[in-house]
């Protein structure tokens, strides 16, 4: 295994966007050297950077236990990305390796025909139901580890959207007054079957940098992220080899399956990524 000076691994660090791009230029062999002698939570976020199919040239050539780790931190969109364009037996293998909750959100993305919003959208936002509190709200929004833009989902106990509430809005609220006092009605939607390249220009993006995915009766499946679209839109699409998930059928059976495995106590619990980070430092 390569070994990475001190230097190099602050850059990589610091930025993992310009690293992406330094490394993009390179050979895969090279790249792929040099990304396994980092430790996974700082591979994870170049990789994240890089496009689809390179990362996928440089998945193959790592170590399995290595791609486990850093797609295990990579995020749901961009691990789904990835795992696209891998073999099918390899993606076989890779989600038979995640823990389970990981490996579903995967499977429900690359279930989504490619080309949709459902394929690219976070499939784990934060939604909080109408009666929660302002201060509740505030002290979900920073315990939450996914990712968070402008605005919060609220939906009822049956995932049915609600609205939204602009974070800057939620801040200014009275701790003790509920979400439904301050949410406004969730006029800008996508549907997760929508073309992706028809919901880039949605006109919701003028107003918001994510916009909710929803279902039939406004069911709430997820967030699309201006940033991810982008991202999604910008990577050619992969070989034609069939997908592990074949369908949205074969996907909510895996979400099905998943919370029952969770019921039963099968699911253990994975430390937040900082807390992963800080056992590497010291």
């Amino acid at each position: 295994m390569a070994e990475v000076n001190g230097l190099s691994v602050a850059f990589a660090e610091a930025h993992p966007l310009e690293a992406a791009r330094v490394l993009e230029a390179l050979p895969a062999e090279d790249t792929a050297e040099y990304l396994a002698a980092l430790p996974a939570w700082l591979a994870a976020p170049i990789l994240r950077q890089m496009n689809a199919p390179y990362a996928a040239r440089i998945a193959s050539s790592l170590e399995e236990s290595q791609v486990t780790a850093i797609v295990q931190i990579m995020g749901p969109q961009a691990a789904a990305r990835l795992v696209q364009q891998l073999p099918n037996g390899r993606q076989r293998a890779l989600l038979a390796r995640l823990p389970v909750a990981t490996a579903v959100a995967i499977r429900l993305l690359i279930g989504y025909p490619r080309g949709t919003c459902g394929a690219y959208m976070n499939p784990w936002p934060l939604a909080l139901t109408p009666q929660t509190s302002v201060a509740e709200a505030l002290e979900q929004v920073r315990r939450f580890e996914g990712e968070i833009e402008d605005c919060i989902f609220v939906s009822n106990g049956e995932r049915r959207l609600a609205g939204v509430l602009d974070l800057a809005d939620l801040i200014r609220a009275a701790p003790q007054e509920p979400l439904s006092a301050r949410m406004r009605p969730a006029t800008h939607t996508v549907s997760a079957l929508a073309s992706a390249a028809i919901a880039a220009n949605h006109p919701g993006w003028e107003e918001y940098r994510v916009l909710p995915v929803i279902e039939r009766e406004n069911r709430l499946v997820g967030a699309l992220h201006r940033r991810a679209l982008s991202a999604a839109l910008a990577t050619p699409p992969p070989s034609a080899e069939p997908s592990v998930a074949s369908g949205v059928f074969a996907a909510y059976w895996q979400v099905v399956s998943a919370l029952r495995e969770v019921a039963i106590g099968a699911l253990p619990s994975v430390p937040p990524v900082s807390e992963r980070r800080g056992k590497h430092e010291r």
